[in-house]
C-alpha cells in the first residue's frame, strides 16, 4: 500500500492506494484513497459507524484506473461503501456526465460502478450521526446508491 504524506490530517495530506476490501476507522480521517480494482469481483469498503467516526471525520475516494479505461471490465466489479452495521445513514449528492444531479436520502450504501472512470470521486463528511457524500462521475451511472 503506497502512502504519501506525513500522516492523516484534516486537509488531505495523506494519500493511500486502495485495491482490496478495507475496514476504515476514525484514524483514517482526512485521508485521500486512490481506488483501483484489479481483482475479479469488486470489493467492499466498510466505514466506521458515524458515532465512532465522530463529527468532522472526512475521507475522499478517487478512481485511479488507466486513462480511457473503466474501473473494472465486468459488471458487478464495483466498489461498495457501507457504514459498519448501520443502515439509512448516508445523504448522497452527485453529478454525472449526463449533467444529472442526483440527491438521495437515507442510503445504506454508495458505489463506484465498474463503469466509473479515472477521476470520478466521492467525498465523505460525517457530523457524528450521518455521512454526507458528494461526488462526480464522468459517465452516466458511474456512481449508484442503495436505499
Amino acid at each position: 500500500m503506497a502512502r504519501v504524506g506525513s500522516s492523516a490530517g484534516w486537509h488531505g495530506n495523506c494519500v493511500e492506494s486502495m485495491d482490496a476490501a478495507k475496514t476504515l476507522t476514525y484514524k483514517d480521517a482526512g485521508k485521500v484513497f486512490m481506488t483501483t480494482d484489479s481483482g475479479d469481483a469488486g470489493y467492499a469498503v466498510t466505514l466506521p459507524t458515524p458515532a465512532k467516526a465522530g463529527a468532522g471525520w472526512t475521507a475522499k475516494f478517487i478512481v485511479n484506473c488507466a486513462i480511457d479505461a473503466t474501473l473494472a471490465g465486468d459488471g458487478g466489479d464495483d466498489i461498495v461503501f457501507t457504514p459498519s452495521g448501520d443502515t439509512d445513514l448516508m445523504m448522497v449528492d452527485y453529478i454525472d456526465s449526463d449533467s444529472d444531479v442526483v440527491h438521495s436520502d437515507d442510503n445504506d450504501s454508495v458505489t463506484f460502478d465498474n463503469t466509473a472512470v479515472k477521476g470520478d470521486y466521492l467525498d465523505f463528511f460525517c457530523d457524528g450521526t450521518t455521512f454526507f457524500v458528494y461526488g462526480y462521475s464522468g459517465v452516466a451511472a458511474g456512481i449508484t446508491t442503495v436505499s
